[in-house]
């Protein structure tokens, strides 16, 4: 299959309109789930060396919204292993099991679309204490890294994400997707779920740190297939969805540029295959041709990252109506601590449609749309049907991030409507609101190129995954949705314009829960 280039915008697109939900699509679709070929929710290297982490865990007391919305301004704090075996549960620890319908579910610390879990999670050490220079796996079941290669990688990741700071890392987190474990599920569809899933665990990821007092940045933009080779990795069936860098000083998204092409690469181990296969996941894969393509419309070289960090993304003005309520947010002790709301946390399954106030939703919007660092340009806008919040009129609400402000569009119960446009569930309506991240991807893939198809799921799930949080920090619950795409368009119109839904986030009160302790 020939690569298209990233400007081949055409292909994003493409993808999008084939990968649309509809009232017909999904009663048509005759797409039925092969239980005795479902994938394996961990990727194992059965031959390469393991390092147990230390299992006496103390998780992170900071208040969740602390931990969500106030990153540290620098740190001279050492990182020792402890402090990664935190960040890494977090970020995608095993925090329970459980059989449901005889079928066996091991749940994470983050949110995963039909809990497929299809990220996994690298670590490049630099600078810990208690923990070799090298290229580690982790694998939750086991609450283990996998040595894939020794050695100091971070010169080899400066020219890779065009940064010459990077070398002065403490850790780097690469995170890729395996798609086939939400394909086998939701088919080519999956590749905007595997973005989300990237998203929630980042989100958790980006708390845990700023908890730890860490200084970290997102890296979005970066050379695809030196990483790939870096992982040892196809990049059709996995791929990279993000990095993190850990430590003082770094700038993936500032002035001090790596040359590209300066041969940085010299300064890491040469690089070789690792000869390390991991367990098949399932019997037999099908792979989606025109995922696949997106992944490779959407990759970059290292002469296309600093065109596209330089891109100025200018969002619209919607037009909206004058009509906006600044609600003040709750403070930080409000919330329960970080550790305790990762171990809390699951996927709401009904709400009692019992109002929650109106600070609440104020402080779950605010800290879900707080800036983080990095080269992750915003690109995502919220909108809320509001079904049952004290202080706030039932309607539809635009969320203006930069205010942090919600915008009045239309009052009205739109509880069946919230209820149809996700298919069809009762959650949308049971909720107290129901978020909907919107995006103008036309306006996006024309800055960005197919990179910013991926981004902007990435974003979404960032924004939802800070959503839910910040509810079950404050004993609410939150639940994410799927939806019909040109219904929920159609429905924001004519405020939302051209924008193109891409998650949904449930959030209110569960009827199984207590409000708040």
């Amino acid at each position: 299959m020939q690569r298209p280039s990233n400007r081949d915008i055409g292909v994003a697109l493409t993808y999008h309109e084939a990968t649309k939900h509809s009232y017909t699509s999904v009663r048509t679709g005759g797409h039925s789930l092969d239980w005795r070929n479902r994938p394996l929710p961990y990727k194992i290297y059965p031959s390469a060396g393991t390092l147990a982490l230390p299992r006496e865990l103390s998780l992170p007391t900071t208040s969740t919204l602390e931990a969500l919305r106030r990153p540290p301004e620098s740190s001279e704090r050492a990182m020792d292993l402890s402090g990664i075996t935190r960040l890494l549960f977090c970020a995608d620890g095993l925090t329970r099991k459980a059989n449901v319908g005889g079928e066996d579910y091991h749940f994470r610390a983050a949110a995963s679309a039909g809990a497929l879990y299809p990220v996994e999670l690298y670590l490049v050490s630099g600078a810990i204490d208690g923990l070799e220079d090298g290229l580690y796996h982790f694998t939750p079941a086991d609450l283990k890294l996998h040595g894939l290669r020794r050695g100091d990688w971070r010169p080899y990741l400066a020219d890779c994400v065009g940064s010459a700071s990077v070398r002065r890392a403490r850790a780097v987190f690469i995170l890729t997707s395996i798609f086939w474990r939400s394909t086998w599920k939701y088919r080519a569809r999956a590749y905007r779920y595997c973005f989300w899933d990237a998203g929630t665990i980042l989100s958790n990821l980006l708390a845990a740190l700023n908890a730890e007092s860490a200084h970290a940045e997102v890296v979005a933009f970066f050379d695809d297939r030196a990483i790939e080779q870096l992982l040892d990795i196809d990049g059709d069936r996995e791929g990279v969805c993000c990095l993190v860098i850990v430590g003082d000083g770094l700038s993936p998204s500032g002035t001090e540029r790596s040359a590209i092409g300066s041969n940085v690469h010299s300064e890491s181990p040469s690089i070789r295959a690792t000869e390390l296969e991991s367990i098949p996941l399932s019997e037999k894969e099908v792979v989606y041709e025109e995922l696949v393509q997106l992944h490779r419309a959407s990759r970059l070289s290292s002469s296309e990252i600093w065109e596209l960090r330089r891109a100025r993304f200018e969002p619209k003005s919607l037009g909206c109506a004058s009509d906006v309520i600044s609600i003040e947010t709750l403070p930080d002790p409000e919330a329960r601590g970080l550790g305790e709301t990762i171990l809390r946390r699951g996927s709401t399954r009904v709400f009692a449609r019992r109002p929650i106030e109106s600070a609440d939703l104020a402080t779950i919007m605010a800290t879900a749309t707080f800036p983080i660092r990095g080269d992750l340009t915003p690109v995502v806008e919220s909108f809320l049907v509001v079904n049952a919040v004290r202080g706030l009129a039932p309607g539809i609400y635009h969320y203006q991030r930069e205010r942090r402000a919600f915008e009045l569009l239309r009052t009205g119960d739109f509880r069946a409507e919230a209820g149809y446009l996700c298919l069809e569930q009762p959650l949308g309506a049971d909720c107290s609101a129901l978020i909907i991240y919107m995006c103008d991807l036309q306006q996006t893939l024309q800055v960005f190129g197919n990179r910013g198809y991926r981004n902007a799921h990435l974003e979404a799930g960032l924004l939802g995954g800070r959503a839910y949080l910040a509810s079950y920090s404050l004993g609410r619950g939150a639940s994410g949705l799927t939806f019909y795409d040109n219904d929920t368009t159609a429905f924001l119109q004519p405020h939302c314009g051209p924008m193109s839904p891409l998650l949904m986030v449930a959030v209110g009160q569960p009827r199984f829960r207590s409000i708040r302790s």
